[in-house]
């Protein structure tokens, strides 16, 4: 793709941005309404170059001290870009079909030893060792500092999968790969290589590996009260319906499962299944596990978007409910990310009323919805955190709603063209 097609900033009008005033707000807090900004800042497209990191911001890949978000693409063969400040960094993708869904997930992580964050992508659809579906990982170091590290299965299976998921906490990656035989893994690297293989059938691990549960399909790391790092685990095609190995066929539903281990580092791993949730005739909701978020000094959290409920769990290693939102109105799919300082946002998708939420554990008298009509475009998971700002994923005109959080103003960006379509984003 050439240069000048990669990249155009797009900022909406103000009355395409506003809400509708008629939109319910929940019991919880008053409805607002998000504005756009009027000006239109320009864009460079750059290629990465190598650069002294010294002055690197938290979450900086290109060391110009501001934080930066990374977008992966998915298409034909997808692609990322980094958004920094006034410019687009786009990334080259790794040559050949081992690029096959580069950008399907995409993380942060600092795993080596300078100042510049690293980004972390996921190309499940890659071929390794002939095998085609079996998955690969690139880590893209900040700053330019070195070539492309590419990560692999200790055991590539054709269909796989694995980069399905990436997830990081510190210089520790979490990788899924959801459809490796025979019910899904989840694999660690530890400062860019491979440690440790972990699935149901793994000492300490609660649930048995079947056919299709889709373990690691959905990550989150975290650090525990009593030390160590946490590790959510979605499986959301688990149907949870009995000790032994199930066979999914004629079988109803499955509810999905989450499995939370205490301490992915310990030698012996320890883990509980977090109880799903219920709708209001007493059934499990279903397709628990799609959307996890570990959230600083509280604790994990998960969200069902099929029954509208998101619940949050403690620090301790039971794992007790401490709190559930119901979302405002009905719903068809979700998104929930946590920021570094506790608070957590939770969109429910809905075409005629998306509810956007935002949420302070410590007091939910502050909790608050934002509104606005390109909402209505959000993409399944494609939320997060950056700095003051809450970054949402769109499948519009616009990649990214930017929303400043003090003032709930929003900025629309258009960072690629083409047959791309976002997948996914981290900040």
């Amino acid at each position: 793709m050439r240069a000048e097609a990669t990249a155009a900033m797009l900022i909406c009008a103000l009355t395409a941005c506003s809400a509708p005033s008629s939109m319910p707000a929940p019991s919880a807090a008053p409805a607002t309404q998000t504005a756009a900004t009027a000006s239109q800042p320009a864009v460079a497209v750059t290629q990465p170059v190598k650069t002294d990191c010294a002055k690197a911001s938290a979450r900086d890949f290109d060391g110009d001290g501001h934080d930066d978000i990374a977008i992966g693409y998915t298409g034909r063969v997808g692609r990322v870009h980094v958004l920094s400040a006034d410019k687009v960094i786009t990334i080259p993708e790794p040559p050949g079909n081992r690029a096959v869904d580069f950008g399907r997930s995409v993380t942060m992580a600092k795993v080596n030893d300078d100042d510049c964050i690293d980004v972390i992508v996921g190309a499940p659809g890659g071929t390794v060792a002939g095998k085609t579906g079996s998955g690969a990982v690139y880590i893209l170091y900040g700053g330019a500092a070195a070539p492309p590290r590419r990560l692999v299965s200790l055991r590539p299976e054709k269909d796989a999968n694995f980069g399905e998921s990436v997830a990081a906490h510190g210089d520790l990656i979490a990788i899924g790969a959801p459809n490796e035989r025979p019910g899904g893994a989840v694999y660690l690297a530890e400062k860019g290589s491979i440690s440790r293989r972990i699935t149901q059938e793994t000492r300490g691990v609660p649930g048995t590996s079947e056919p299709d549960d889709h373990f690691g399909e959905h990550l989150a790391l975290g650090p525990l009260a009593r030390g160590g790092v946490g590790l959510m685990a979605g499986a959301p095609n688990e149907h949870q319906d009995g000790p032994g190995r199930q066979d999914s066929d004629g079988l109803d539903e499955p509810p999905g499962a989450v499995t939370v281990l205490h301490d992915v580092t310990a030698a012996n791993l320890t883990g509980v299944r977090l109880p799903p949730p219920t709708d209001k005739n007493g059934k499990p909701c279903g397709s628990f596990g799609e959307n996890l978020a570990y959230v600083p000094h509280a604790g994990p959290a998960a969200l069902s978007a099929d029954c509208g409920l998101l619940q949050f769990y403690d620090l301790d290693l039971d794992l007790n409910l401490t709190r559930t939102v119901a979302a405002p109105g009905p719903s068809w799919a979700g998104a929930l990310s946590a920021s570094g300082d506790g608070q957590v946002a939770a969109l429910w998708n809905d075409d005629n009323d998306p509810a956007l939420l935002l949420l302070s554990l410590r007091d939910p008298a502050k909790d608050r919805r934002i509104s606005g009509d390109h909402l209505r475009y959000a993409i399944e998971g494609g939320m997060t955190f950056s700095g003051t700002r809450l970054v949402v994923g769109l499948d519009w005109t616009a990649d990214l709603a930017i929303i400043d959080l003090a003032t709930e103003r929003a900025e629309l960006v258009k960072a690629a063209t083409g047959q791309l379509s976002v997948g996914s984003i981290a900040g």
